[in-house]
C-alpha cells in the first residue's frame, strides 16, 4: 500500500521537475535572445558600446543626437522586426505541427509559403492585384490572400472521409510544387528587373523595416 502511495507523489515530483527544467530553459532563451539584440544594436558599421546602447534606449534625450536617430529610427526597427518575425514563424509552425501531429509540418512543407510567393510575384511582375482596394500595399496583400487561399482548400479537402494527416502533409508537398512551377512561370515572362525583384522578396529582407510595419507584424502575430 505504502508504495502505491508513493507513485503519485513521485510522479508529482518528475512533473514539478519538467516544468521547473522548462521555465528555466526558457529563461535562458529569453536572456540570450536579449543579449542577441543588444549586441546587434552595439554593432554595425558605427559600433557603440552596450552601455551607450543601454543609455540611448532607457534615457534618449540624454544621449548623443547620432546615437539616438542610430538606434532608435535605424537599427531598433530591424532588430525587433527579426524578433517579431522569428515568433510568427515559430507559432505558425507549432501551430501547423500540432494540428497534424507532424513534426516537419510547416508553412514550406504545406504550400503554404509557395503559395505566398506566387501572389506577391504576381505583383512585382505584372501589377496584378488581388485586392485593388489595397493597391499601395499590393505585394503583401496578394501572398497574403494566396496563402489563405492554400489554407483553406487545405482545410476543406482534410473535411473529407478517410482523409489523414499524412494525406494533408502530401496534398501540401502537391501544393509546394505547383505553386513552384507557377513562380518558374511568373518568372520566365517577366522582364530581368522583375525578376530580381521577386527573388529579392522570397529570399526575405529586414533593411525596409520601420515602426508602422512593425506594429502591423505585431498585431497579425
Amino acid at each position: 500500500m505504502s508504495s502505491l502511495g508513493e507513485a503519485p507523489v513521485v510522479q508529482r515530483d518528475v512533473y514539478r521537475h519538467l516544468v521547473l527544467r522548462k521555465r528555466l530553459i526558457l529563461v535562458a532563451l529569453a536572456a540570450l535572445l536579449l543579449f542577441s539584440v543588444l549586441l546587434d544594436l552595439a554593432l554595425g558599421p558605427a559600433s557603440y558600446s552596450l552601455g551607450e546602447v543601454l543609455g540611448a534606449l532607457f534615457s534618449p534625450d540624454s544621449a548623443p543626437a547620432q546615437v539616438r536617430v542610430v538606434m532608435w529610427d535605424i537599427r531598433l526597427p530591424v532588430a525587433l522586426m527579426a524578433v517579431a518575425v522569428g515568433a510568427a514563424l515559430s507559432l505558425a509552425g507549432a501551430q501547423m505541427q500540432t494540428i497534424l501531429n507532424n513534426p516537419l509540418a510547416s508553412p514550406f512543407t504545406l504550400g503554404i509559403s509557395a503559395a505566398a510567393s506566387f501572389g506577391a510575384a504576381m505583383g512585382l511582375a505584372f501589377g496584378v492585384a488581388l485586392f485593388p482596394l489595397a493597391a499601395q500595399y499590393m505585394v503583401p496583400v496578394n501572398a497574403f490572400i494566396m496563402a489563405m487561399l492554400s489554407a483553406l482548400l487545405i482545410h476543406f479537402l482534410s473535411m473529407r472521409r478517410g482523409v489523414t494527416a499524412e494525406t494533408i502533409v502530401l496534398l501540401g508537398i502537391a501544393l509546394v510544387f505547383t505553386f513552384n512551377a507557377l513562380l518558374a512561370l511568373v518568372q520566365f515572362f517577366a522582364t530581368e528587373q522583375a525578376v530580381a525583384a521577386v527573388v529579392f522578396w522570397t529570399m526575405g529582407s529586414l533593411t525596409k523595416a520601420t515602426w508602422p510595419k512593425l506594429g502591423v507584424i505585431c498585431l497579425v502575430i
